[in-house]
């Protein structure tokens, strides 16, 4: 029988090493911030707080630095972190990347954006993702899911309508693999933020007919709708579905809307195909 003092170190040695501390900044602790944590190949990264503790923008700072101590890539931002999946390959290379996180506004969703710092041959940023997640495909593979972001497409109210993209590093380039996906994406089976379900609910037929009705001010029911409209038509519109978008957008908006509506939101995918 194990005794009572001995129990805490059983525990430790059956469960493993306790999870290293999240390496993080917060610009709404005001208290000093700074962590530091070693890295593949030598390189080491850097976590802190500026000394101004009435400091919100830029507030925090990530940094990446070498065996010599030389900076390599530093970020700013209300927040900044080291990506969980930092040490995945996602550039498809077969070395670890480095994931380094920084929030241009301080929230959760919006403006968040993720940097893949890919360490061989020689230090260089991969690409830059919003809020990405990672699956690995039958090849073992990285795919990467990310969104981007329409902020002059949102209303006064609720956050700004995105799209869900997928791609992956092939020989160095990203390759945008969304239209494999955009059947998952848009029945609202996909996993994770790209799950559209919760927004087809708020689609209902009612629904849209409230809001196609609504010629006024909207309600902040009528908002959300089209709120939801503004995120799935978006969608349709980057997966090629353009007949589907301007039949949601009929259902959903007033007449005298419509045009103005089916407009930005195809100029907003073009836009981002071309990216």
């Amino acid at each position: 029988m194990i005794s009572l003092s001995l129990l805490p170190l059983a525990l430790v040695a059956a469960l493993g090493q306790p999870p290293a501390p999240e390496m993080s900044c917060r610009y709404s602790v005001r208290a000093e911030q700074r962590k530091t944590r070693a890295v593949q190949d030598g390189f080491s990264v850097i976590v802190r707080r500026k000394a101004d503790p009435a400091l919100t923008k830029d507030a925090c700072i990530i940094e990446v630095r070498d065996r010599s101590g030389r900076l390599v890539l530093m970020r700013e931002g209300f927040n900044t972190k080291l990506h969980d999946e930092s040490g995945r390959d996602v550039d498809n290379d077969g070395s670890p990347d480095l994931l380094i996180g920084s929030d241009s506004r301080g929230t959760n969703w919006c403006c968040s954006e993720d940097t893949v710092l890919s360490l061989k041959p020689a230090p260089h940023v991969a690409g830059t993702f919003s809020n990405p997640r990672f699956e690995v495909d039958p090849n073992r593979r990285t795919l990467v899911w990310a969104m981007l972001s329409f902020d002059d497409l949102a209303a006064d109210m609720g956050p700004a309508p995105t799209i869900a993209i997928a791609g992956q590093y092939r020989d160095g380039r990203f390759v945008d693999l969304t239209s494999e996906y955009c059947p998952l994406i848009l029945v609202g089976t996909s996993r994770g933020w790209t799950n559209l379900s919760e927004d087809l609910w708020r689609l209902d037929g009612s629904r849209r007919a409230a809001s196609r009705a609504e010629t006024g001010p909207p309600s902040v029911g009528v908002e959300t709708t089209r709120g939801s409209a503004t995120v799935v038509a978006l969608q349709m519109f980057y997966c090629g579905r353009d007949a589907d978008a301007r039949e949601l957008i009929r259902q959903v908006w007033p007449d005298g809307q419509q045009e103005p509506i089916r407009a930005s939101l195809a100029a907003a995918a073009a836009a981002a195909r071309r990216r």
